[in-house]
C-alpha cells in the first residue's frame, strides 16, 4: 500500500493543533494551578494523546 502524502499528513497535524492548542488552554486554565511550567505540562500530555490516538488514526483509515 502506498503511504499518504507527508504534506498532506502534515497540513491534517497542522488544521487539528491550532484548534486545539487555542481552546483547551482556555477551558482548562481555572482548574489549573498557578504555575505556567505544570500548566504547559497539562495541557500538552491532554493535547498529544487527542492527536496521537484519535486523530491520526481516522485520518490514516481515510486516506488508504
Amino acid at each position: 500500500m502506498k503511504s499518504p502524502n507527508k504534506h498532506l499528513i502534515a497540513l491534517i497535524n497542522y488544521a487539528v493543533l491550532v484548534p486545539l492548542v487555542h481552546f483547551i488552554p482556555q477551558w482548562l486554565s481555572p482548574y489549573l494551578p498557578v504555575n505556567e511550567f505544570v500548566q504547559v505540562l497539562i495541557i500538552v500530555a491532554i493535547i498529544v494523546p487527542i492527536v496521537s490516538y484519535v486523530v491520526m488514526p481516522i485520518t490514516m483509515k481515510i486516506l488508504k
